[in-house]
């Protein structure tokens, strides 16, 4: 399987940053840091860095969480051009999402 992936999101001591941890079937696994957000929940609009097991960054984005119900839609972008979207539940103070690559970076 390719473009797809999976994250999950745990909030920071810092209100409105998150730490991710992500696993992706074309580029590996590794960690992030979201920042930018305005609330104590999920929801919100950040700028994120993700970085591979070296900690070497391999991506910087913006992302949108936005709560529908019982579920979290996640929309990735870069300068404004959609790159994944993906789904969500919370659990346990943690956001898990898969996601699906819709252009590459």
């Amino acid at each position: 399987m390719s473009n797809i992936g999976s994250v999950q999101y745990s909030k920071s001591d810092i209100i409105g940053e998150l730490n991710a941890i992500w696993i992706h079937a074309d580029y590996g696994r590794g960690t992030g840091l979201a920042t930018g957000g305005s609330s104590t929940n999920f929801e919100g609009k950040y700028h994120i860095k993700y970085f591979n097991e070296k900690d070497v960054s391999v991506a910087e984005l913006d992302l949108e969480i936005i709560k529908n119900e019982h579920r979290y839609d996640l929309t990735w972008s870069n300068n404004g051009i959609v790159t994944s979207i993906g789904i969500g539940m919370e659990n346990s103070n943690t956001l898990s999402a898969g996601y699906y690559d819709v252009k590459a970076l």
